[in-house]
């Protein structure tokens, strides 16, 4: 990852107005304590997922131990950071890393912060935990009025997405994917037609015959 990017997108002022937002509705966070954590000596070194993934740690380390309260707090800081950016994708790995016992909380959170910041990182430890329960949420999700959400359903499911983990059992069979392509393949946004270009685009990886059927 270019040093220029990481910088970007993972620094002190991002940092700062996550911490902003999850202060203004949580009085016990340590705005100081947390910084001292996430800017640590090896915060240099770090990679732009390395960076999003100790900034996750630090956090939970500040938020109340019980998960459904502490994901309560970040989805009230979330209303709070409408801008988005790269920084909010530590909402939804908060839920990646520790929301996986938790689907009835986890998805709603999920189905929130992806309009910040994608989720597609996110929802794919849930689709290996449990495929047809995550793809059924993920096709209501393609229906969605809310582009974002549309674009996680098929994003999210992407067999190869870059620095996302394998999903091995969608490179061997994608049939419970396609039924998430046939509805967002003539989405109004361009947005959401690239996303469905490149899950795609994966599936031809293993399965060309597959794409050439369908298309």
């Amino acid at each position: 990852m270019p040093e220029a990017l990481k910088e970007s997108l993972f620094n002190r002022q991002t940092i700062g107005e996550l911490a902003r937002c999850v202060a203004a509705v949580y009085a016990d966070f340590d705005t100081g304590s947390f910084f001292k954590q996430v800017f640590d000596a090896d915060w240099p070194g770090l990679e732009l997922k390395e960076r999003m993934r100790h900034v996750t740690l630090c956090l939970k380390t500040h938020l109340p131990e019980d998960y459904p309260t502490a994901l309560a707090l970040l989805r009230r800081a979330a209303e709070d950071h409408r801008s988005g950016g790269f920084a909010t994708l530590v909402f939804g790995d908060f839920v990646e890393l520790y929301g996986l016992e938790h689907w009835d909380l986890s998805l709603p959170a999920l189905g929130q912060f992806t309009c910040l910041c994608s989720a597609e990182f996110a929802v794919r430890p849930f689709i290996v935990q449990d495929q047809a329960r995550m793809l059924a949420q993920m096709l209501a999700w393609a229906h969605s009025d809310n582009a974002h959400q549309r674009r996680l359903a098929s994003e999210g499911c992407r067999p190869r997405l870059p620095w996302g983990i394998s999903l091995p059992a969608l490179k061997k069979d994608p049939a419970p994917i396609l039924p998430i392509l046939n509805v967002l393949k003539n989405d109004p946004e361009e947005y959401v037609r690239r996303s469905v270009a490149n899950n795609l685009n994966d599936i031809t990886k293993d399965n060309p015959a597959v794409v050439l059927k369908l298309l």
